[in-house]
């Protein structure tokens, strides 16, 4: 959820401001001493890092949504090689016969 529309706004954060925000969700989780590094607690709850998880939607959002290039970790990402999405239906379910 902290990730909703992250392709507008995290650019300007840091990956270490996303790591302080998702310290405290980790330790509650893991129940780990305060001492406990957070890339020990991602590595052990399984969980990806928020700037990275942020990167991934960000090139998502452009690639899909906006139909732009993207490049995420040394892939570039064409919008004209992807299906558009599926068109709802012309007919409402109710009226179905």
């Amino acid at each position: 959820m902290i990730l909703h529309r992250a392709a507008t706004w995290a650019y300007p954060l840091t990956a270490r401001q996303l790591n302080s925000i998702q310290r405290k969700f980790l330790l509650n989780i893991t129940g780990a001493y305060s001492t406990t590094p957070s890339a020990t607690q991602q590595v052990i709850e399984g969980i990806i890092p928020l700037h990275i998880k942020e990167e991934q939607e960000a090139a998502n959002v452009r690639t899909a949504r906006l139909c732009k290039k993207s490049n995420y970790n040394n892939i570039n990402f064409n919008a004209n090689i992807y299906e558009d999405g599926t068109t709802s239906t012309i007919f409402h379910p109710a009226i179905f016969q």
